[in-house]
């Protein structure tokens, strides 16, 4: 957190569903997990935009990986 606000960052809360316990949202900048959700994270005071699936996460993440790889030339190993 600091002394002015312009200089926080934006981030998302990234949502895991649990079968016998309530979600928990994980902040996309620190990575830190909470019970709830709010408008700005307790811990590094990123503002959030709002709140995204795990599984969605991880397929961006997943795509991210596949443009880049293409862009360095990079071929994936098939096992």
């Amino acid at each position: 957190m600091g002394l002015f606000s312009f200089f926080r960052s934006e981030g998302h809360w990234v949502r895991s569903t649990h079968f016998f316990g309530s979600d928990t949202f994980e902040c996309s900048v620190c990575g830190r997990e909470f019970k709830s959700a709010s408008p700005e994270c307790p811990r590094c005071g990123s503002k959030m935009r709002g709140t995204i699936d795990a599984w969605e996460a991880r397929m961006r993440r997943e795509a991210l990986e596949e443009d880049l790889d293409e862009y360095e030339g990079i071929e994936d190993a098939d096992y």
